[in-house]
């Protein structure tokens, strides 16, 4: 399944940045995060409780940044699973600077999903995926917007 769109935020590209690099500061946006934590630099272990649909579950996994050209894009990886079902997905975060303080950050990538989860459907999948991003973004712009 592919994900792709934008947000425009009024910040500059490394306020955005350093958001997105930060452990603590994720987790408190990703919905369903009850930990958060880093292994190394760029990568970060999460255990989160998700539901799609009728199914609910508790998941876990790595998060990974890598292609880091800071401050115009990074890449992430998400790899994890639980009883319902794994996820793999990957793609590219860009961060294009408007002037007077505003970041358009584009994202592009693609999700595999696995498992009793995959029953669901992709329309499903992909329109929980679309709503917990907006609340993240949404979450994201309450902490670094002026």
């Amino acid at each position: 399944m592919r994900l792709s769109g934008s947000r425009l935020f009024r910040a500059e590209p490394e306020a955005l940045w350093e958001f997105l690099l930060t452990p603590e500061r994720l987790r408190q946006c990703l919905p369903g995060c009850e930990r958060m934590e880093a292994l190394g630099e760029d990568t970060f272990a999460a255990a989160m409780r998700l539901g799609i649909g009728f199914l609910k579950g508790s998941y876990s996994g790595t998060i990974r940044v890598s292609e880091q050209r800071y401050p115009d894009s990074l890449v992430l990886s998400v790899s994890g699973g639980g009883a319902l079902g794994d996820l793999d997905a990957s793609g590219r975060l860009s961060f294009v600077k408007l002037g007077a303080g505003q970041t358009d950050l584009r994202y592009d990538g693609q999700a595999f999903v696995g498992g009793r989860i995959a029953v669901v459907g992709e329309t499903l999948i992909r329109t929980t995926a679309e709503r917990l991003m907006g609340r993240f973004f949404d979450c994201m712009a309450d902490h670094v917007e002026p």
